[in-house]
C-alpha cells in the first residue's frame, strides 16, 4: 500500500478499536525498546503525516542507563532532539492493553537524515543490499526466557525440574500459555508452538516466518509484549541469556531463507546429494568464517557469554551440521520451499534488527566472496570440534569487532565505532563492580 492508503487504514483501526493511546517505539543501540506515549488525536493531526522528537541522549546511553559522553558530539553538541517517523505499516492494537496500539519508527536528525547508528537503519541497509542482488529474505526469531515468581527474597521460577514439553507440567502452565498465544495471535504475530524447555521456568514460543525487516518487527512487538503480559499475571519473564548458573541460557535462534524474485528457494538444489545450494554453502560459510567478530554483535551483553557453554545446546565454536543442535548452524530436514538455516549463536537478549542485519552481512559477505564452509557434523561432538572457538567473553568478542572491517562496510563505521564505544562502556563498569561471589570467595578468608 502507498501512504495515503496506510493512513486510511490506521484511522480505521483507531475508530473500530477505539484506540485513545498509541505508542510510538524503536530500539536503541544498547537493545532497549523505547516509546513514547501519544494521544490518538495528536497521533491523527500530527504525527501520522510528521513524526514525533526523541532525546538524542539515549542513544548515548548502555543497558543501566548510564551517559557515555563519547558517542557522537557528547555533551559539548547539547543532546539536541532528533525525531522518530511512524512506519505506518507496523501499526498494531495492543490487545491486552485495552485502547492502546503502537506503531514503530524510524528514527532521524531533525532534517530527516537518517540516524546512522540506529539499528533499524542498518537492518534496512543491508536488506537493500540483497534486494540489489535480486534476493528476499524470509524468516523468524525463535525465542526461550525465563518466567519466575514475584518473589524478593530469591529467585523462583513458575514450574521446577528439567523436564521440557512435560504435559503434567505444561498443565499447571496453561494460564501462561493462553494469555500469551491468544495475545500474540491478535496482534498478528502468529504464534505456533508452545512449550516448557529444558531450564526450570524456562519456556519457548515460536512464531510464523516473515519477510524483510518484518522479521526483527515482529521480533520486537514478541518479545515486548510478552513481558507486559506476564507482568499483567503477577509473574516476571526474562530473556537475559543466563538468569540461572546451573540451567540451561535462553537463545534467539534465527531461522531464514532466501528466495529470489520468482519464488524459489535459492538454498535448496535438488542436484545435490544433501539438497542445499551452492549459494547456501556460501550464505553459511561468511557466517562462520566471520563467527568471532559476528559473536560480539549478536551476544551484545556481558551475561551472553555465560550462556556460551559446552553441553549446554549452545555453540561454543565455528560449526555446522544437519539436524545438529550442539552447532552453531543447524539445517533443519525441511527442503524445497522449506530449506532454511538456523544460526543459534543469537542469544535471548540480542537485539532483533542488529542481529539480523549482522548475520545477513556475513551471510551476503560469504555470497560475493564464494565462501566455503567446513565440513559438517555428522556423528561427531560438535563440543569437541577443533574448528575456530567462539569468544569467551563480551570483552574479547569486541575486541575481535576492533580488528574486523567486514561489519564497518556492511554495517558502517559510525554504527560499529558507537556499539563499541557503549560496550566498552558497560564493560569498564562491570570492571569496577564488586560481585556477591567475590564477597563470598574472599572477604572472610583473606
Amino acid at each position: 500500500m502507498d501512504n495515503r492508503n496506510w493512513i486510511e487504514y490506521v484511522r480505521q483501526i483507531i475508530s473500530e478499536h477505539r484506540i485513545h493511546t498509541v505508542r510510538v517505539c524503536y530500539h536503541d543501540n544498547s537493545n532497549i525498546q523505547r516509546s513514547r506515549f501519544v494521544s490518538s488525536r495528536h497521533f491523527l493531526d500530527k504525527v501520522i503525516n510528521e513524526n514525533i522528537a526523541i532525546p538524542s541522549l539515549l542513544f548515548s546511553v548502555d543497558s543501566s542507563g548510564s551517559v557515555d559522553a563519547s558517542i557522537g558530539e557528547g555533551y559539548k553538541g547539547g543532546y539536541p532532539s532528533w525525531v522518530l517517523k511512524p512506519d505506518l505499516s507496523t501499526f498494531s492494537i495492543v490487545p491486552y492493553a485495552t485502547g492502546t496500539a503502537r506503531v514503530i519508527g524510524d528514527a532521524y536528525y531533525g532534517d530527516l537524515e537518517s540516524i546512522k547508528s540506529s539499528p533499524r537503519y542498518i537492518l534496512r541497509k543491508v536488506l537493500e543490499e540483497y534486494k540489489k542482488h535480486g534476493i528476499t529474505v524470509k524468516g523468524a526469531f525463535e525465542y526461550e526466557f525465563y518466567i519466575f515468581k514475584n518473589n524478593h527474597d530469591k529467585l523462583e521460577p513458575v514450574w521446577s525440574g528439567l523436564n521440557g514439553q512435560s504435559e503434567i507440567k505444561q498443565s499447571d502452565m496453561e494460564e501462561i500459555f493462553s494469555s500469551i498465544m491468544l495475545n500474540l495471535t491478535e496482534m498478528g504475530a502468529g504464534p505456533e508452538v508452545a512449550n516448557t524447555e529444558s531450564g526450570s521456568g524456562q519456556f519457548e514460543i515460536t512464531n510464523s516466518p516473515f519477510w524483510g525487516i518484518e522479521i526483527a518487527d515482529m521480533a520486537y512487538y514478541y518479545r515486548t509484549s510478552i513481558r507486559e503480559i506476564i507482568n499483567k499475571l503477577d509473574l516476571t519473564a526474562t530473556f537475559m541469556s543466563k538468569p540461572i548458573a546451573n540451567q540451561n541460557g535462553s537463545g534467539a535462534h534465527i531461522h531464514l531463507s532466501l528466495f529470489n524474485e520468482a519464488g524459489d528457494n535459492l538454498l535448496y538444489d535438488d542436484k545435490n546429494k544433501d539438497g542445499l545450494s551452492q549459494l547456501c554453502r556460501n550464505f553459511m560459510g561468511g557466517q562462520l568464517q566471520n563467527s568471532r567478530a559476528l559473536c560480539s554483535l549478536v551476544n551484545s551483553t556481558i551475561n551472553s557469554y555465560k550462556r556460551l557453554q559446552p553441553y549446554t545446546f549452545a555453540p561454543i565454536n565455528a560449526t555446522w551440521g544437519y539436524e545438529h543442535r550442539g552447532s552453531m548452524i543447524r539445517i533443519p530436514a525441511s527442503r524445497g520451499a522449506n530449506t532454511r538455516i538456523e544460526n543459534r549463536l543469537p542469544g535471548a537478549d540480542t537485539n532483533p534488527y542488529t542481529c539480523l542485519a549482522s548475520i545477513l552481512a556475513a551471510g551476503l559477505y560469504g555470497i560475493q566472496n564464494k565462501l566455503s564452509p567446513t565440513e559438517p557434523m555428522v556423528l561427531q561432538d560438535a563440543y569437541l570440534s577443533d574448528s575456530p572457538a567462539l569468544p569467551r567473553s563480551l570483552q574479547e568478542a569486541i575486541q575481535e569487532l576492533k580488528g574486523d572491517s567486514i561489519f564497518k562496510d556492511y554495517l558502517g563505521e559510525e554504527f560499529i565505532n558507537d556499539y563499541i564505544a557503549l560496550r566498552e562502556f558497560e564493560i569498564n563498569r562491570f570492571n569496577k563492580h564488586i560481585t556477591d561471589w567475590e564477597h563470598k570467595e574472599y572477604l572472610q578468608m583473606l
